[in-house]
């Protein structure tokens, strides 16, 4: 690809090709993150499985931060470049490559040394610590590793190299499962067997992006620098929106643990867990498609170009809502097949997830539009709404819900604050894109795809 692609995308097979590395790559990180839960479950039992799911919402944390310079740097960066400011864009990416290193070491650091603590913050009761603190003392130390990975691997679609993005992921995949298999299943080490494999995993993954990001003949070539506020500041408030998305994640994770643990025990946070895996993959591929085209659109922001921009949104719409329904119908119809992969031996949790997943499936109908909005608006440098929609997905409206449905209708009734929560943002979201498509021209009326809103 030349220097002009960015600029040329358009039209819905270009679209689509040059989203599609990037939708791969989600659906393989999805999946690998799935497989261990899968080889846990089944190798190991529900109980590690459960133990697993605990530790997620603080690496859920993590993922928020460098999810914020990975989104928010990308647009910031891509706006430059389409405003032919070349050399402004490598001086920003070289500052965030810093800032995001040097928060990932203090943070590794303060993870290893309050372990114990912070396992038993996140729910782990007697049975499950001494599971949950082998899995964590392993990954922690690649905590860097990790987050400079979720970092470079944004800047790959920047510099038009999706397909880097996507053989990074797949390697990555691909070794996991196998160390997974060999560790756990060989050699039987345990936990640490799945949290070695996974760090192991993104090494990999860092490895073959760096051959590219940090190449000396990278477009966004490493500078000696000083970290400036007028390029993180923006970034962070431009990328608060990805960074709500992960830190609620991670929050109502913990809620999800905390209740379930409450009300029903280690075979409550396996059903849950069920779920959160099922969210994970049918997600992927709309979080690939809309972090897949978000460079487009910044750079035709950038350059002013309303009618490629509106072309651009009103296909991502219609991918989008066929996606959601598509998803909707497979996990309505095959929910007993999906729960049964990973808790087919305990019927308490087996029952308990699969009617759970039959109610949660409704979210999936709004949950796309909702995701792909809120990509949308930090694509075009609008942090602040971009947040506000991430914000009521997850803290405003969802945290509250998994409180406070089952204490008033019993437990069966968590599984109602998804669907209740993602229908209450798509209100707000269509009338946040009704009100900013003339501000931004995303619904200019030439587009090639004709008027969208």
């Amino acid at each position: 690809m030349d220097e002009e692609d960015l600029g040329s995308v358009s039209g819905g097979r270009r679209i689509l090709r040059f989203a599609l590395p990037s939708m791969l790559s989600m659906l393989f990180i999805s999946s690998y993150t799935i497989v261990d839960g899968l080889f846990v479950a089944n190798w190991l039992g529900s109980d590690s499985l459960a133990a697993l799911n605990l530790t997620v919402p603080a690496f859920n944390i993590l993922g928020a931060v460098a999810f914020m310079f990975s989104a928010g740097g990308s647009a910031f960066v891509a706006n430059l470049m389409g405003r032919g400011r070349r050399e402004d864009a490598a001086s920003a990416f070289s500052q965030m490559v810093l800032t995001v290193f040097l928060i990932s070491l203090v943070v590794a650091a303060v993870a290893l040394v309050f372990a114990d603590g912070i396992v038993e913050l996140l729910g782990a009761d007697e049975t499950l610590k001494p599971l949950a603190l082998e899995y964590w003392n392993v990954l922690v130390p690649f905590i860097p590793i990790i987050m400079m990975q979720f970092l470079v691997m944004g800047f790959l679609i920047v510099l038009r190299k999706p397909h880097v993005a996507l053989i990074a992921s797949v390697s990555n995949g691909c070794l996991n499962m196998l160390l997974d298999w060999a560790f756990m299943d060989l050699l039987r080490w345990g936990m640490a067997g799945a949290s070695l494999a996974s760090g192991l995993g993104s090494t990999t993954a860092l490895l073959i992006a760096s051959t590219v990001v940090f190449s000396r003949r990278s477009e966004l070539p490493l500078r000696i620098c000083r970290i400036r506020s007028s390029v993180i500041l923006p970034t962070c408030t431009n990328g608060a929106s990805e960074m709500a998305s992960n830190l609620s994640g991670a929050i109502t994770t913990f809620l999800f643990n905390i209740m379930m643990m409450r009300y029903v025990g280690p075979d409550g946070v396996s059903a849950i867990t069920v779920m959160m895996y099922v969210e994970f993959l049918s997600l992927a591929a709309i979080l690939g498609y809309s972090s897949g085209v978000a460079p487009i659109m910044s750079y035709d922001h950038g350059a002013d170009d309303k009618e490629r921009m509106a072309g651009l949104f009103g296909f991502s719409l219609r991918f989008v809502m066929v996606l959601s329904l598509a998803v909707f119908l497979l996990v309505e119809v095959f929910a007993d097949q999906i729960v049964g992969l990973f808790v087919s031996g305990n019927e308490t949790a087996t029952e308990m997830a699969v009617f759970g997943s039959r109610v949660y499936a409704v979210a999936f109908l709004f949950m796309g539009l909702n995701v792909y909005a809120s990509s949308l608006f930090t694509s075009l440098s609008n942090g602040v709404l971009s947040a506000a929609i991430s914000g009521v997905r997850s803290l405003l409206l969802l945290a509250p819900l998994i409180v406070i449905l089952p204490m008033t209708f019993g437990v069966d009734a968590i599984w109602f604050a998804v669907p209740v929560t993602e229908v209450a943002t798509f209100v707000l979201t269509m009338v946040a894109l009704r009100r900013n498509a003339s501000r931004y021209g995303y619904a200019h009326p030439y587009a090639r795809f004709g008027k969208t809103m």
